[in-house]
C-alpha cells in the first residue's frame, strides 16, 4: 500500500476522532450553558421574589413612618394647645386681678375724695360759723359799750342838772357831754364796720381755702380704669397633612424574570458532526482511490 494512502488513512481516523471529540464536548458546553441559564433563571427568580418583599416591608414601614410622624404632630399640636391655653388662663387671671384691684383702688379714691370733700365743708362751715360767732360777740360787746356810753352819758347830763347851773356854761356842758358820747359811738361804729369787713374777708379766705382743699382732694382722685382689654384667646396648633404612601400594585414589582434560550445538546453535536463529515467523506474517497491505482 503506498504511502500516501496510509497517510490518507491516518488522516480519515484523526478526522473521525477530532470530529467526535468535538461533538462531544460541542455537546457538554450546550449542556453547561444550559444548566447555567437553569442557574441563572432560578437566580432571577430569587430575586425577583426578595425585591418583593423588600418593597413590600419598605412600603409597610413607610406607612408606619407616616402613621408616626402624623401621630407625633398631633400630640404635639395638642401639646401646644394645653400650654397656649393654660398661658391665656393665667394672662386671663392676672388681668382679672388687676382689673379687680384697680376698681378696688377706684372705689377707695371715690370714697376718700368723698370724705376729704365732705371733711372741708364740715371745716369751712366750723370756720365760717366761728367767724360770725365772733363778728356777733363784736357786735354784742359793741352794743354793750354803746349802751354803757348812753348810761355815762345820762349820769353825765344828770349830774349837771344836780349842779343846778344855767346859762351858757350849763349848755357848754352838756354839748361837751353830747360831743364825747358822739364820740364814743363813732369809734363804736368804726369798730363794728372794721369787725364787719374783716369777718367778710376771713370767710372769703375759708372759701378760697376751701376750694383749694377740694382742687387738692380733686388732684389725688383716681381716674376711672375702665375696662382692661381682655388677652387674646390661643388658635387652634396647625397639624402637619401626611400623604400615606400609595398601596402596592402588580406593575410596581414589574415583570418577573425570564428564563433565557436553551441551547440543545443534540443540535450541537450535529452541528459539528455536520461541518465534520464532508471533511471525513473526503479523506476516505482519495484513501480509496490511492489503494485503488496500487
Amino acid at each position: 500500500m503506498p504511502f500516501g494512502a496510509i497517510m490518507a488513512g491516518v488522516s480519515l481516523v484523526s478526522g473521525y476522532i477530532g470530529a467526535k471529540k468535538s461533538a462531544k464536548a460541542a455537546k457538554k458546553q450546550a449542556n453547561l450553558q444550559n444548566e447555567a441559564t437553569e442557574r441563572q433563571f432560578e437566580y432571577d427568580n430569587k430575586m425577583y421574589d426578595m425585591t418583593v418583599d423588600q418593597m413590600k416591608a419598605k412600603h409597610a414601614f413607610a406607612v408606619k413612618e407616616t402613621e408616626l410622624k402624623r401621630r407625633n404632630d398631633t400630640n404635639a399640636a395638642n401639646y401646644q394647645d394645653t400650654i397656649n391655653a393654660q398661658n391665656y388662663q393665667n394672662q386671663l387671671m392676672i388681668r382679672n386681678r388687676e382689673q379687680a384691684s384697680l376698681d378696688a383702688q377706684f372705689a377707695k379714691s371715690e370714697e376718700l375724695y368723698a370724705l376729704q370733700t365732705g371733711y372741708n365743708e364740715r371745716a369751712a362751715d366750723l370756720a365760717a360759723r366761728n367767724e360770725t360767732r365772733k363778728l356777733d360777740e363784736i357786735y354784742a360787746e359793741g352794743a354793750f359799750n354803746a349802751q354803757e356810753q348812753r348810761l355815762k352819758n345820762l349820769q353825765a347830763e344828770g349830774q349837771i342838772r344836780a349842779l343846778g347851773q344855767s346859762g351858757v356854761s350849763v349848755g357848754k356842758s352838756h354839748q361837751a357831754v353830747l360831743a364825747n358820747f358822739g364820740q364814743q359811738i363813732a369809734a363804736l361804729n368804726e369798730g363794728l364796720a372794721s369787725a364787719g369787713e374783716n369777718t367778710r374777708a376771713a370767710l372769703e379766705e375759708i372759701k378760697n381755702d376751701k376750694f383749694s382743699a377740694d382742687l387738692a382732694a380733686y388732684a389725688n382722685k383716681m381716674m376711672d380704669p375702665g375696662e382692661l382689654p381682655m388677652p387674646v384667646e390661643p388658635i387652634p396648633s396647625i397639624v402637619t397633612e401626611y400623604l400615606d404612601p400609595m398601596e402596592l400594585q402588580d406593575f410596581h414589582f414589574g415583570p418577573r424574570p425570564v428564563k433565557g434560550a436553551m441551547v440543545s445538546a443534540s443540535a450541537a453535536a450535529s452541528a459539528v458532526w455536520g461541518s465534520a463529515i464532508p471533511s471525513i467523506v473526503g479523506g476516505a474517497a482519495k484513501a480509496y482511490d490511492m489503494g485503488k491505482n496500487w
